[in-house]
């Protein structure tokens, strides 16, 4: 061997070096450091590579033929009895058509039928039920062992606990994709940025992450999402088809992409038809989907070709390239959160992205513009990280000097910039920050239903000092407001009628409105449950926030140092004195009522009620509202036109009540 090609040889082994290194950034850390794409992009290039030098692929095996997701500590390791391997990737239709002759010419057969299906972005497991009853959820792990992540799964409502039904097989397996969706994907980096946490790259990074937490309450609220879409064991003998075994789980209960958003196809023009209509519709998807998946229909058909060292043979995954654009670093700003996290935005030479014109993308903190080299003046590239937030993917051409700082001081008020503990996060340290408790209070005035106040009509009052915190909300007169551009009689009327419903209030509603860090919406709800009352709430310790379901350390620390906080209290006094106070809440006049500790599921069309009404009937009577039914459901609430929901109780012998019946139970 020459030295040339020495010198090919050691490149790709480097190359397999950098696939091991995305591996674990993308699999271990859930942080990876190049798009899908990129990342596919050198796996093929190490793929070509072998296939010309056999001899050069390491007596350990190459990566491209094993499936690369990692096992993690703290999970019990479970050996798949049927291995969970990965498909095989491709971008072009040309090497469809050579999937369809090369597995046409292995079956001998030809005019096969393929079913295409919607290849969700998230995270492969393996579910078990024996006799009906979930026991079991296991991760892809390497292919032949997964982490046992029973419990988190658990906490996802639109999985069926326990199906029933004819000829329920007694053990029965089944291939599914956990995922969240781009709404709560949102959420959850909003409110990892608000915390000084890093964010998530994409929303299968986020389901990732939550699917391999520790805390299987955490993972609950995490509000993780389901789709199953194959059989590995246990599948009815009369079955044959991967169309039809949709139709057969969403039978027995099991969330599905949906009939709408599969095809039975025969040949390459009808596959290009899906996927164009697909490429289309995906962008009104409410989850992310990186391709389709095509699948020879006939499983018999599917079983002989078996399967490859790392996927089936009888499989292929068309995989859409992201739309990207390069451009320019014009300039980096700085935004802030109403608790202080500072965060880069890069102001960018607007560009035409997925139909819209981008001018500016985050760069999440002052750590990642580090490890991507950003500077003023780069030239980058961008994209939509889950076709809705746009992100700078990579440095092009570089052109700044030096890489960009975050500045030491807080460009609102100068105070000095500080990091925490174990966060990424810059944090601007001055309490009184005029920026950041701007926003507090316009977070206040949103989550607290003040109509006709604004960012820019709080902006005008703040400038005037017409408010300069909270509690000056409640203190606004004609007089403040009539002299100022902009404010008509009409408007400073509706401002003052919106502040003044305001007062009437929910104490849940208030307590989120008071932007206690990592106290969402939810939560609020659970301490009110469990209290009752603000007094009750304020003075309890670290320890009586723990005891309750939902609540873990951080948000309990964040409640005791809020609610010790004098100058909180001050506020919360203020506010009350000004005349805010709580709706009658008959939840504590029923702490002995049927309901208390019944947990709820609600089927068809309620003619009293709406669904809102009647949660929250239930809920002030100490009852919980589940999605799903199971054999710890109490009572199902059953309106006109119920779903499979009604059969699944009946079957379980759950009480049934119409709206009659519950009404009398009020």
């Amino acid at each position: 061997m020459g030295r040339k090609d020495n010198q090919t040889k050691s490149a790709y082994l480097q190359l397999l070096q950098e696939i091991k290194k995305h591996n674990k950034h993308y699999f271990v850390h859930n942080k990876p450091l190049l798009t899908d794409y990129e990342y596919d992009l050198l796996v093929a290039k190490a793929a070509r590579i072998e296939k010309a030098h056999p001899e050069w692929i390491p007596k350990g095996g190459s990566p491209t033929s094993k499936v690369s997701e990692q096992l993690e500590r703290g999970f019990q390791n479970v050996k798949h009895d049927v291995p969970m391997l990965s498909l095989t990737n491709t971008y072009s239709y040309e090497e469809i058509e050579e999937f369809i002759v090369r597995v046409e010419k292995l079956l001998d057969k030809t005019n096969l039928a393929y079913c295409c299906e919607l290849k969700i972005d998230g995270c492969a497991l393996s579910l078990r039920y024996i006799n009906g009853e979930f026991v079991r959820a296991v991760t892809r792990g390497d292919g032949k062992k997964g982490d046992d992540v029973t419990e988190n799964v658990r906490g996802i409502a639109s999985l069926p606990k326990i199906i029933r039904g004819k000829n329920i097989p007694p053990l029965l397996e089944i291939r599914a994709e956990v995922y969240m969706t781009r709404k709560e994907f949102i959420c959850a980096n909003l409110e990892r940025q608000e915390k000084g946490e890093s964010l998530w790259a994409n929303p299968r990074n986020a389901a990732a992450g939550s699917l391999k937490l520790l805390d299987s309450k955490l993972s609950k609220s995490r509000n993780l999402q389901i789709f199953c879409f194959a059989i590995c064991q246990g599948t009815p003998r009369d079955l044959n088809s991967q169309y039809e075994l949709h139709l057969y789980l969403q039978a027995l209960g099991f969330p599905t992409v949906g009939k709408s958003s599969t095809a039975l196809v025969h040949n390459i023009k009808e596959i290009k038809q899906y996927i164009e209509r697909i490429g289309v519709e995906r962008e009104k998807l409410p989850f992310d989907i990186d391709g389709i998946v095509i699948k020879i229909d006939k499983l018999d058909d599917h079983e002989y070709l078996g399967t490859t060292e790392k996927s089936p043979r009888g499989s292929i995954a068309y995989k859409f390239a992201p739309e990207q654009a390069e451009t320019v670093i014009e300039s980096i700003t700085i935004q802030i959160g109403r608790t202080g996290v500072l965060t880069p935005v890069a102001e960018l030479k607007p560009v035409f992205l997925s139909g819209s014109r981008v001018s500016r993308a985050t760069l999440h903190n002052a750590e990642e513009v580090k490890r991507r080299g950003i500077g003023i003046g780069d030239r980058v590239i961008i994209e939509k990280g889950g076709e809705i937030i746009p992100k700078v993917v990579r440095v092009t051409k570089k052109k700044s000097k030096s890489i960009w700082r975050m500045p030491a001081e807080c460009p609102f008020c100068q105070s000095p910039v500080v990091y925490k503990t174990n966060e990424v996060a810059a944090r601007c340290s001055n309490p009184r920050c005029q920026k950041k408790n701007f926003l507090r209070i316009l977070f206040f005035i949103k989550n607290m239903d003040i109509d006709h106040i604004g960012a820019k009509v709080l902006e005008k009052l703040v400038d005037t000092g017409a408010i300069t915190q909270i509690v000056d909300i409640y203190k606004l007169t004609e007089e403040d407001m009539k002299n100022l551009p902009g404010f008509k009689e009409k408007s400073i009327a509706n401002i003052l009628s919106s502040i003044e419903k305001s007062k009437s209030t929910e104490l849940e509603q208030f307590i989120f409105a008071l932007g206690i860090p990592f106290v969402g919406e939810r939560t609020a709800e659970i301490i009110v449950a469990k209290f009752g009352s603000l007094p009750d709430i304020a003075k309890a310790d670290v320890r009586d926030y723990l005891l309750i379901e939902g609540i873990g350390e951080k948000v309990a620390n964040s409640l005791h140092q809020f609610f010790k906080d004098p100058q909180r209290i001050r506020e919360i006094n203020q506010l009350i004195t000004l005349g805010i106070h709580w709706k009658s809440k008959s939840r504590f006049k029923y702490s002995k009522h049927i309901f208390t500790n019944k947990r709820f599921v609600l089927t068809g069309s309620l003619e009293r009620y709406t669904r809102d009404q009647a949660t929250q009937l239930i809920k002030e009577r100490g009852g919980k509202v589940s999605s799903a039914v199971g054999k710890k459901i109490d009572y199902v609430l059953v309106g006109t036109s119920p779903g499979n929901k009604l059969r699944v109780a009946k079957e379980l012998g759950i009480p049934i009540l119409s709206e009659k019946e519950f009404e009398a139970l009020l």
